[in-house]
């Protein structure tokens, strides 16, 4: 008897676990950070002043630059030490940033300045795993925290700094048969402040966001940081202290969101999400000289409670665990869906007396106006299904974004 053969697919899987590295691997870390560091500025003002020089008519490719690693090496013998691949793919995220500005994706690429975020150090190949180490090129074997066993063929690693540990993320390429579409009970998600999740059948999840006295000990921290002079001990402690209080809420946050989208994501096929401009919902209402915004600490501290609640990480982790587990999530335009009565279909703002409370003004039906919302957002997606549309929002035609560049002095080619 021949058994039918499944369909199966490739799919990119991330793990990412914490580094134990020596003193002397950490110290090499370090400056082969700073090395990359260096190498992007340096690279990112040729690019510059080539394109300022000639009015946009030259543009330094990937190719021209990478010649220059070998010259660069011999000028600074730093750089040497190294590895080949790190400045390769230095080279490489750089191109793809200027890429994805010319297209309208991102803004124009900034320098890295040494206080900032560390830059990654990626290997895309040569990486192996051994027991509770991983190794990797011209640094050895280095210890890790191997919390879960990797499944896969391992593709790249890259290793960053979080201001308190060292991490690896191993990218791994997986075989895996195609998740059959499931038939459960779709439904609708409302992304909310106070309600951080509400669920079209009258669920709702909050996530453990920073509370009233978590934010006020942000503040002391944060003055406590400015009073310190930069570069001193002190103001390293005191940076310190306050990375350590930012990360313990953020690792509360990531913890719940991930065991709310996952139970979502494994109890149903279908859910239909919202298709929120964050950036434009989230933008100061200072106005200008002329014209002064009104309800401007409101409006600031709106944003931060909205850009606090992740609503971006949420929906791409939605996105991505419904298409392993055989769903999918169907984004719909949100405009309204929480002044819309479901009963008669009047829109008014006035239906809206309260932030939590529902109250159409025309027919008199009452409901929680997160519930309410998610129910319209669930209809306005089936509505999309039964006529057949997309199911991802129609994409912007790219635009180009104002250029803000940096008067400096040049970078001669090597």
């Amino acid at each position: 008897m021949v058994r039918p053969i499944e369909a199966e697919t490739v799919r990119l899987k991330a793990y990412r676990f914490q580094l134990q590295p020596e003193l002397a691997q950490a110290a090499s870390l370090f400056a082969w950070s700073h090395a990359l560091r260096f190498l992007w500025n340096w690279m990112l003002a040729q690019r510059r002043d080539a394109f300022r020089a000639s009015e946009g008519r030259v543009r330094v490719s990937y190719h021209h630059q990478a010649a220059q690693l070998p010259p660069m090496k011999a000028v600074f013998p730093w750089v040497g030490l190294v590895p080949s691949q790190a400045l390769q793919q230095t080279l490489l995220q750089l191109d793809r940033a200027y890429v994805n500005f010319f297209e309208g994706r991102a803004k124009y690429p900034d320098f890295k300045r040494r206080s900032g975020a560390a830059p990654g150090i990626r290997w895309p190949q040569g990486v192996e795993i051994n027991g509770r180490c991983v190794w990797l090129p011209k640094l050895g074997w280095v210890k890790a925290r191997m919390s879960q066993r990797l499944e896969g063929i391992i593709k790249n690693a890259t290793v960053r700094f979080d201001g308190l540990r060292w991490h690896v993320s191993i990218q791994v390429e997986q075989t895996v048969e195609v998740p059959a579409k499931r038939e459960t009970p779709e439904i609708a998600i409302d992304l909310g402040v106070d309600e951080s999740i509400a669920v079209s059948d009258g669920r709702f999840f909050r996530l453990p966001v920073a509370s009233k006295a978590e934010e006020r000990r942000h503040s002391t921290l944060c003055r406590r940081v400015s009073r310190c002079v930069v570069g001193s001990r002190r103001h390293a402690r005191a940076k310190r202290r306050r990375l350590v209080f930012v990360r313990r809420i953020g690792n509360r946050v990531n913890d719940a969101r991930h065991k709310i989208t996952t139970t979502l994501a494994k109890n149903h096929g279908r859910i239909v999400g919202e298709d929120l401009a964050l950036r434009r919902l989230t933008r100061s209402a200072r106005g200008t000289v002329d014209v002064p915004g009104k309800n401007v600490a409101l409006k600031a501290r709106l944003n931060r409670a909205l850009l606090g609640q992740g609503h971006a990480e949420t929906v791409r982790q939605l996105a991505y665990k419904l298409s392993w587990c055989g769903g999918e999530l169907t984004k719909v335009n949100p405009a309204f869906t929480s002044q819309t009565c479901p009963h008669c279909g009047h829109v008014c703002a006035q239906n809206r007396p309260t932030r939590d409370r529902f109250s159409c003004v025309a027919c008199g039906h009452n409901s929680h106006a997160d519930t309410l919302a998610a129910r319209n957002i669930l209809a306005a997606g089936q509505a999309v299904s039964a006529r057949g549309g997309s199911r991802e929002p129609a994409k912007r035609e790219p635009t180009r974004l104002r250029r803000s560049l940096r008067l400096s002095a040049g970078i001669p080619a090597l």
